[in-house]
């Protein structure tokens, strides 16, 4: 069966969700030997990532681009605040919504779509492949400062119904995962009322209620009755922590902002995991040490390949 992994990645006005997604899929050719990757982004987010990293390096990172029409209707309607850290918030259109048409999209028999910002410093997921389940994603994610909790993030609603993360989805080509996908859509058209009926918060459309209501609704109204992805958690860091430096291949270090002390930071060193990185600013800025010890690794493979 094809496999291969999918990320979208429209721009906005100050993140560069493409160079996010094309540093990433270096990461994924480099830890999980999979060399098939579809990225969905427009032509204004691909122009300019190409005017900043080159053309010949973004189409050798991504090897299949879909192009398509960004959903300009979201940009007053759908503003999230984008955090550097709590020391600079601000208000941003947020695009990447079309993550309900991934199964119109993807070109292959199973797919991994995953968040441009979730690296991946591991071949964990590559246990996904030729798995019983036709979909997977989860539920359960850990916050790597463990002094943390949130129980927004556990729920749509205190009284509701569990959460997933679309940050990762794994699914086959199947007419149950057809219909899931379908069903993500149909939420994300009529998502007032659904949010009057599942009652989550704000103003703000996630793809996570939307994947969670459509979960809700193909598991038999059932909670939790869609399976996790087998890994042992969604890792993850919010948007007021930082990222200091990558001092080595799939190692990064992080400044964890202290829950009782806001403002002030822990040092953290992580290691070999895939980690969902919420400051997007953050990743840009290290994003040239994370290509620098891909291609000392590529190089070093390349030569043990010409002396054996």
């Amino acid at each position: 069966m094809s496999k291969g992994f999918l990320m979208f990645a429209h721009n906005n006005d100050e993140i560069d969700y493409l160079k996010l997604a094309t540093v990433n899929a270096n990461l994924i050719k480099e830890n999980c030997d999979i060399h098939d990757i579809t990225v969905v982004t427009n032509k204004a987010s691909y122009d300019y990532t190409t005017s900043q990293l080159g053309e010949e390096f973004v189409n050798k990172a991504i090897n299949n681009i879909v192009f398509v029409e960004k959903d300009k209707n979201f940009k007053y309607a759908n503003q999230r605040l984008f955090k550097d850290t709590s020391h600079t918030i601000k208000p941003l259109p947020f695009y990447n919504l079309d993550r309900c048409n991934a199964y119109d999209i993807s070109p292959y028999e199973e797919t991994i779509m995953i968040d441009a910002d979730y690296l991946i410093l591991s071949d964990a997921l590559n246990s996904c492949w030729g798995h019983n389940n036709e979909l997977m994603m989860n539920w359960k994610y850990d916050d790597i400062m463990y002094e943390r909790e949130d129980d927004s993030l556990k729920r749509l609603h205190p009284t509701g119904i569990t959460m997933y993360w679309a940050t990762v989805v794994y699914f086959k080509k199947t007419e149950f995962t057809k219909q899931f996908f379908e069903t993500v859509k149909h939420v994300k058209d009529n998502s007032r009322y659904y949010q009057d009926l599942y009652k989550w918060p704000g103003s703000l459309y996630r793809n996570d209620y939307s994947f969670s209501v459509a979960a809700h609704m193909l598991g038999g109204f059932e909670d939790k009755a869609i399976p996790q992805l087998p890994v042992p958690s969604l890792y993850k860091t919010f948007d007021t922590d930082d990222v200091h430096s990558a001092p080595a291949k799939n190692e990064l270090i992080f400044y964890l902002e202290q829950p009782k002390s806001l403002g002030d930071f822990m040092v953290c060193r992580w290691r070999h995991l895939d980690i969902h990185v919420m400051n997007k600013w953050a990743i840009n800025r290290i994003s040239e040490e994370l290509l620098g010890h891909i291609n000392k690794c590529v190089k070093r493979n390349h030569h043990n390949l010409e002396t054996t």
